[in-house]
């Protein structure tokens, strides 16, 4: 197989042993809103599991707009225990967005890289987190001004 179609293989068997989760999320800074799922893989010892995120976003400056697609691999840590556990994740990925400049700043390239780390807490299949997302180029090019957010997100365990 090439490799294209092994990545195609990977992503239509990830849902055969991962569990799926619903990320609703929005931020300040520049208007940041966000939906995706969240992939989460089989845990690697001490608490820590990888993750995958798919998401959609879309940000807003004054009266521009742009939409960003993802694909962000990242690992994250839960506490055990019952009731509240609290949680930490990160992650950095490739990202595609609809154009190369919003209002003011400019990214030189549509293609970018999408960070972002978090800390929060779980209570059953519900997951409430205080998170950081950054939109960049990564200096490929220059100009290179990057979007940043603040914000809050909720994940539902399905």
């Amino acid at each position: 197989m090439k490799g294209r179609e092994w990545m195609l293989v990977l992503l239509l068997a990830l849902p055969a042993w991962a569990d799926w989760s619903l990320v609703i999320g929005g931020g300040d800074g520049a208007k940041h809103y966000l939906l995706g799922a969240e992939w989460q893989g089989a845990a690697l010892g001490g608490g820590a599991a990888p993750r995958l995120w798919f998401d959609s976003s879309y940000w807003q400056l004054a009266d521009d707009q742009l939409v960003q697609l993802s694909l962000v691999p990242g690992i994250a840590y839960r506490a055990g225990g019952e009731g509240w556990q609290p949680f930490v994740f990160a992650g950095v990925g490739p990202a595609w967005s609809s154009q190369a400049h919003l209002e003011q700043r400019r990214f030189s390239t549509r293609f970018q890289f999408s960070s972002r780390a978090g800390i929060g807490l779980a209570l059953d299949q519900h997951r409430l987190a205080i998170e950081g997302w950054h939109l960049s180029n990564g200096g490929i090019k220059q100009p290179n001004d990057g979007l940043s957010a603040w914000g809050v997100s909720y994940r539902y365990d399905f």
